[in-house]
């Protein structure tokens, strides 16, 4: 996002924040973050699909219900609904499978993605129009999150905010209207969380009661905040006014001048992304690294192992993260015990994790039950000073005892897969996409959807890639 005039504490963010989503054109996002968009893009379009198959059922009929406006395709069944309702659905759906980026802002990729390409669809916007709206609405969500001084984001206003700016770019408004529009969504009551969820990264969280509506970090649920902002956006193009600089109300929670300008304009979205190669938290994701090189390294077979520790920060021992006996999805997406077992049964990355049938698995359930997880204090520290030594040093150990031997690894998070650093290849984007849309669309058509996503640059009305989101039957 361009640079603009520091303000004072008193300076109208609100309008200063709707003058970059309105006046940056996308010849001035650098290419690296255009790319970026497109791959988060295509990585959040594919998990959508395993979050659909597994989890839709009742929210399609639900939604179905509503009716509405054929605005925008519902993923999963093809059927078009109002662009809210589908942005929130369908993102929904990819938040809900615990394999979507991890950028600054708790999880902002489901709801940028979905919002862009819902509102992209009711407004017939080029590929381009639809990028640049994810890259100025992940970069906004980016200095949200690092601006704040008093922890991290909430994830509430600030998501339904991001997606009223996404909407208002697509929906064209000018400065006032998207300035209306963005207050109008930080305003918006919203789903405040229970004791329980609070409770989340301490003690006391209930392993076992993991509800369809997220975890605790999924208070950005898009179910809410995505829909939340395309409402607040329609509203103020049809006039509806709001209060003078509501987001202005809240800066003693931030430091103003991060906020509003940027030294270096886009570093969130190149910078800052992680997707993820693995069904887990992030922070596990570094000693996941470990045992996959360890298990390339020394080709250990899952039937000599007779020990795997985990040696991880603190966040990654939340009780739901290190459950050794998940019984269903919403269990399994969570457990770094389960992750693990999947990676030493060198099984692909997808819905086939998550199957009742593999949750049923004796050797699954036998393998994830040996697995130790445990802190490692040094690390620990390293996150606690992240913001001033750099996540990327964010590190994981991985320990497996097989034929009397011992092998030991460390990653950091810089040497995982997923970083900035360490990007996922083109062949693993591939099989992921493959492996989460094919049993949906089937592959023939999960290619033709791929290759649409990948030259979505030269798409003129994204409603041509919308049309790839239906099976073969739906378009009949």
């Amino acid at each position: 996002m361009g640079n603009v005039r520091a303000p004072t504490r008193e300076g109208d963010v609100s309008q200063m924040l709707a003058a970059e989503m309105v006046a940056t054109p996308f010849h001035a996002i650098p290419r690296a973050c255009i790319d970026a968009a497109r791959n988060l893009l295509i990585d959040h379009v594919g998990i959508t699909y395993m979050g659909a198959a597994h989890i839709g059922r009742e929210l399609i009929a639900y939604a179905k219900d509503i009716g509405g406006r054929p605005d925008a395709v519902l993923i999963g069944d093809g059927a078009r609904l109002p662009a809210e309702v589908a942005a929130g659905i369908n993102g929904h759906f990819c938040r809900s499978t615990n394999f979507e980026d991890t950028g600054p802002g708790r999880h902002i990729g489901p709801l940028a993605v979905h919002t862009a390409l819902a509102v992209g669809q009711r407004r017939h916007a080029s590929g381009r129009d639809v990028l640049a709206a994810v890259a100025l609405g992940y970069v906004l969500c980016g200095r949200f999150h690092f601006a704040r001084r008093t922890g991290p984001i909430s994830g509430t206003p600030e998501h339904r905010m991001v997606a009223a700016a996404i909407a208002s770019r697509l929906l064209g408004y000018d400065q006032a209207t998207t300035a209306t529009a963005l207050n109008l969504a930080w305003e918006l009551p919203h789903r405040e969380p229970m004791p329980g969820q609070l409770a989340a990264h301490g003690s006391n969280f209930v392993t076992k009661r993991i509800s369809p509506l997220g975890t605790p970090s999924a208070l950005a649920t898009p179910l809410y905040h995505a829909r939340g902002g395309v409402q607040a956006a329609l509203m103020a193009g049809h006039g509806f006014k709001s209060v003078p600089n509501e987001i202005g109300q809240f800066l003693h929670d931030y430091d103003v001048p991060a906020l509003t300008v940027d030294p270096t304009p886009f570093r969130f979205l190149h910078g800052e992304m992680e997707l993820k190669p693995w069904i887990c938290s992030r922070q596990s994701q570094t000693g996941i690294q470990a045992l996959s090189d360890l298990l390339d390294e020394h080709a250990i077979d899952a039937g000599r192992v007779t020990a795997l520790r985990l040696r991880l920060t603190f966040m990654s021992l939340v009780p739901h993260q290190i459950d050794p006996a998940p019984d269903d999805y919403w269990q399994a997406i969570y457990s770094t015990n389960w992750c693990a077992a999947m990676v030493l049964q060198r099984i692909a990355a997808g819905p086939q994790w998550v199957s009742p049938e593999r949750i049923a698995d004796p050797v699954s359930r036998r393998l994830a039950a040996m697995v130790e997880v445990l802190e490692d204090p040094e690390s620990s520290q390293i996150y606690r000073d992240r913001l001033t030594k750099g996540r990327a040093a964010v590190r994981g150990t991985a320990e497996i005892e097989a034929g009397g031997r011992t092998y030991r690894a460390i990653r950091t998070l810089g040497e995982t897969y997923g970083s900035p650093g360490k990007e996922m290849t083109a062949a693993m984007v591939e099989a992921k996409f493959h492996e989460c849309v094919a049993p949906s669309l089937g592959r023939d058509r999960a290619s033709q959807l791929l290759q649409s996503l990948r030259s979505i640059e030269d798409i003129n009305d994204v409603n041509d890639v919308a049309a790839l989101m239906t099976s073969d039957r739906r378009r009949a």
